[in-house]
């Protein structure tokens, strides 16, 4: 392994990104109103599919976009002002990785596997691309500008110079912005990653959820494409390829995305997944709520901050 390939490995690992307190990216940056339960299952085409839209309960516990714009923009203004106490002037400084969630997909897209019809046309069961920030940033630095950013030589090793803080500017940052252990905002964090695996899971072996996919199912089956549920035809090998889809990909994209319209399944599969989530916050709740206090506290200090 190069010096170079050392000190991108480290960079990648240590680096802090707008949000970092917030729960993991698949949970969503919404409230939590607006959602069906039992006994109110949408009818098909009645309720909008995974996007901009979705809310779910666990919601309440991530930080919104304008959140973690917030906290983005009180880290970026730590990191120039010690990057230029050690003479870094902000050309040398950019870009930093501080990715708000209002630059890149929403964080339902993808819940669902493929639900936009121009999307799966494009690019079948592949993610559209994106920026990944933590890449661009370390490919736009010298060495010396990575020991001040991350206090990171370009052998791997941490810097040795008395004038850099522990981590660069970055993990200073990092710090300053921390107003909880390391421990409590990652217990937090597990627990709503916890809340939601059980939810998914309780979700897919739901019978209306069961009875959505048969339907899916047999639209799927009409158009001459066999899968039992969604997840298998989001995961199927062949499309297993860093090449972009090919036409047999984007023509089952393409009917899978209308099956799911035509029989309400993101609906209906939503709701009870929400019924899930509710359910499972309510046992959870004293625990839930002082995590959300723990990013609330984050969002105010920043606020200060700036």
């Amino acid at each position: 392994m190069t010096a170079r390939v050392l000190v991108r490995t480290a960079v990648l690992l240590a680096l802090p990104v707008a949000g970092c307190a917030a729960a993991p990216a698949d949970v969503a940056v919404q409230s939590s109103g607006g959602v069906a339960v039992a006994g109110s299952l949408p009818a098909a085409g009645s309720a909008p599919a995974a996007g901009p839209s979705l809310t779910l309960p666990l919601d309440a516990y991530a930080l919104t976009t304008e959140e973690g714009r917030e906290l983005g923009s009180a880290a970026e203004a730590r990191v120039r002002e010690c990057a230029s106490a050690l003479g870094l002037d902000d050309a040398a400084v950019e870009p930093l990785p501080f990715g708000s969630a209002a630059d890149g997909p929403d964080r339902h897209d993808r819940r669902y596997a493929v639900a936009d019809p121009e999307i799966a046309a494009e690019h079948g069961y592949h993610p559209p691309p994106t920026t990944d920030v933590r890449r661009a940033f370390y490919e736009a630095h010298t060495d010396a500008e990575l020991e001040v950013l991350v206090g990171v030589t370009a052998d791997g090793a941490a810097t040795t110079r008395d004038d850099v803080p522990e981590g660069g500017c970055l993990g200073a940052a990092a710090q300053a912005a921390s107003v909880a252990s390391e421990s409590s905002l990652r217990a937090g964090q597990d627990l709503v990653s916890a809340v939601q695996a059980d939810a998914w899971h309780a979700a897919l072996a739901d019978p209306r959820v069961l009875d959505a996919f048969a339907a899916w199912s047999a639209c799927m089956a009409g158009a001459g494409y066999h899968y039992a549920a969604p997840m298998d035809a989001n995961d199927d090998p062949r499309w297993w390829t860093s090449e972009s889809a090919g036409p047999d990909e984007l023509a089952t994209a393409a009917a899978d995305v209308a099956c799911k319209s035509s029989t309400g399944l993101i609906p209906v599969w939503s709701a009870v997944e929400a019924e899930h989530q509710a359910a499972l916050i309510a046992g959870h709740q004293s625990a839930l709520d002082d995590y959300r206090a723990l990013l609330d506290a984050q969002v105010s200090a920043a606020s200060t901050a700036r």
